[in-house]
């Protein structure tokens, strides 16, 4: 978002400003006030300022698993107000990565996917739950995928899984709060997180950080007038450290006065209420006398209470038994994500489908980290009725064995580059290969590539999706995966907005494989009659979309909008999908109807989201490099209200 508020300047250097700022926030209501009776009538009027102390503060405690804590909120039971607990994981303990399910394009499985977590949650006596892949911090491409309108999309379909089954969803992850790489993408993140919060009233925004400093939510430092008065956001802005903040009242004031300036309504750390940040600290000042207002205290803990409300927690709590870690969550959803998800990258030679004979049996092969699903694909495999069988080992030096030199099909499962070298020395005895890639690096650079017969990236998968993936490469179902971020293959243009579409576009520079893109092993899908028409500050995209393949199969037309020369930071962005399930000759009309928002870009001095008058493309295609219908419209300047749906004041 352009106009962001950074650091402080001039004398005193930051923490003035910091604190200037601060004092501000601090001293009135938010602009705006009045439209929103909601802030003047505050439901934390019924809690004692010790009870809003309590609710604004999380306890964090460490569990018995490494890297994992515990967070809960209190609550005010007096009050009706529930405690409420979440797993948190520090850096290294196994943070989930979303690609997988953003390859599928699918919002109906990520809502679903939502509500199955929220019952294992709840199982575990939780009712709170970190959603990655939208948020104010930036985590990298791995966890926050590339485009705001697919990443908002997605994960707030997930949150609004959460919701439905009584699970408080936090938009946001660890990140790093750097203030480069926070601003680099600023207006991409809170686009996502506007999308998101659509779908997921009641939704939280988290920052999670290491140990709270000057700039403790990058991004949202600042944003506290977008999100309250412009987006009309009501809910809670939590802050969650792995680390105390750092001892002292003179070291912790400027701390507590950036972490209010950028909006936190709760946080937490490890260490009791006298050394917490949110606690003897936030007590301190606002007693009579200091510098924090009541009123702010009492938004702060009416955010809590509405985010509580919405998610449906208030009403109905956890049960809240003795204090235990998270066991191991097993999604009874990975085959869906598996068979949805994965993704063709190559089909050459027809490597795909597989077909194993006993003269000519399907080898698979896997090292190291991909031992455990070369062992489940055999059996996999196995079942679909091909001859297949499990490769010993090859050694890290010297020849292959005889079994993989004189074999005619061999499916290799890589964890990573450390497989390269075994990757080379396979396709060059000859074989048909086809590698299965099991990581989700968008950057794994593939010097192979041009050897090998085949590609499926199948992201991080290790189990409950073995008889989906063995589906795919025997053909019993076709591949329907498109991809959620750029994969670069290691190579980037200078300055890249994380790497993304947006930069190999400006740079006119053709990544290893496209945003959007995957293919099909049989069915063939061809786009055709574009139309588009304005209604009001909506666009309707019209189409058509026909299978001339040979096998029925799901595809997801997309549509980019090309901008006026001169305006935005990329030649074009996504703005709308369809996912659509055709038999070989079927033909069908699809219309999606795009919202204005998408069009142009927020401006935070209007609180408004403004479009251009100018010229504009649309253009319709597989992924974000092929583009084959295309059409131009005029649009004249619009300002469309940045209010969530149905939000109330906050």
């Amino acid at each position: 978002m352009a106009g962001i508020a950074g650091r402080g300047a001039g004398a005193g250097g930051p923490w003035r400003g910091m604190a200037l700022l601060a004092a501000l926030a601090l001293s009135a209501p938010p602009a705006g006030a009045a439209d929103h009776p909601a802030r003047t009538a505050s439901p934390a009027a019924r809690l004692t300022q010790t009870e809003k102390l309590t609710l604004v503060r999380a306890e964090v405690v460490a569990t018995p698993v490494a890297g994992v804590s515990l967070v809960t909120l209190p609550g005010v039971p007096r009050a009706g107000l529930p405690a409420l607990r979440m797993a948190l994981l520090e850096a290294g303990a196994g943070q989930r990565s979303p690609l997988a399910l953003m390859a599928t394009w699918d919002r109906d499985l990520a809502r679903r996917a939502g509500q199955a977590r929220a019952r294992a949650i709840r199982a575990g006596g939780r009712a709170i739950a970190a959603v990655g892949g939208v948020g104010p911090l930036p985590a990298g491409r791995a966890y926050d995928g590339e485009d705001p309108l697919l990443a908002g999309r997605m994960m707030g379909a997930v949150a609004s899984g959460l919701i439905a089954g009584h699970v408080l969803p936090l938009f946001g992850g660890r990140g790093q709060p750097d203030a480069d790489a926070a601003d680099a993408a600023s207006e991409d993140r809170m686009l996502a997180l506007h999308v998101a919060l659509e779908q997921a009233r009641g939704a939280g925004i988290l920052c999670h950080v290491t140990i709270v400093d000057a700039r403790p939510c990058g991004a949202l430092d600042g944003m506290e007038r977008t999100l309250r008065d412009g987006w009309h956001y009501g809910g809670m802005i939590a802050l969650l450290a792995d680390r105390p903040t750092p001892d002292g009242p003179a070291a912790r004031r400027p701390i507590l006065l950036s972490a209010l300036a950028a909006g936190i309504d709760v946080a937490g750390e490890p260490g009791t209420a006298d050394t917490a940040l949110f606690g003897a600290s936030l007590r301190q000042a606002v007693m009579k006398g200091g510098f924090v207002p009541p009123a702010r205290l009492d938004r702060m803990a009416a955010h809590v209470m509405q985010s509580m409300d919405d998610a449906g927690v208030t009403e109905n709590p956890p049960p809240f038994g003795a204090l235990r870690a998270p066991v191991h969550y097993s999604d009874p959803l990975a085959e869906d994500v598996v068979a949805e998800g994965t993704v063709l990258l190559r089909n050459e030679n027809a490597i795909l489908p597989l077909a194993g004979t006993t003269a000519e049996p399907i080898l698979v092969l896997g090292t190291g980290a991909a031992q455990e699903a070369a062992d489940i694909m055999a059996d996999a495999l196995s079942r679909t009725g091909q001859v297949a069988r499990r490769a010993a080992d090859a050694p890290a030096d010297g020849p292959l064995p005889p079994s993989i030199a004189q074999a005619s099909h061999i499916v290799i499962f890589s964890a990573g580059p450390e497989d390269d070298r075994l990757i080379d020395a396979v396709a060059d005895a000859g074989a048909h290969v086809l590698v299965v890639l099991l990581s989700d690096d968008p950057a794994r650079p593939m010097p192979w590539l041009d050897q090998v017969d085949g590609v499926v990236q199948a992201w991080s998968w290790r189990e409950g999706g073995g008889d989906a993936l063995a589906d795919l490469l025997t053909g019993q179902r076709d591949f329907s995966g498109r991809l959620p971020v750029t994969f670069t293959g290691g190579a980037a243009p200078p300055h890249p907005h994380l790497a993304a579409y947006k930069a190999f576009d400006r740079a006119h520079v053709a990544p290893l494989f496209p945003f959007g893109y995957g293919l099909s092993a049989r069915a063939r899908f061809a786009y055709g009659d574009l139309k588009v028409t304005r209604d009001g500050s909506r666009l309707l995209v019209a189409f058509s979309v026909s299978n001339r393949g040979a096998m029925a199969g799901r595809d997801v037309p997309q549509i980019y909008l090309d901008l006026p020369e001169g305006i935005g930071d990329a030649p074009k962005r996504l703005i709308g999908w369809r996912s659509v399930q055709l038999t070989p000759g079927q033909a069908a009309r699809l219309a999606v109807g795009i919202d204005a928002r998408m069009l142009g870009h927020w401006n935070p001095a209007t609180l408004d989201w403004v479009v251009p008058a100018g010229e504009y493309g649309v253009s319709l295609g597989g992924h974000s490099a092929n583009l084959g219908q295309q059409t131009t419209l005029h649009l004249p300047e619009m300002h469309i209200p940045g209010t969530l749906p149905d939000a109330e004041g906050g």
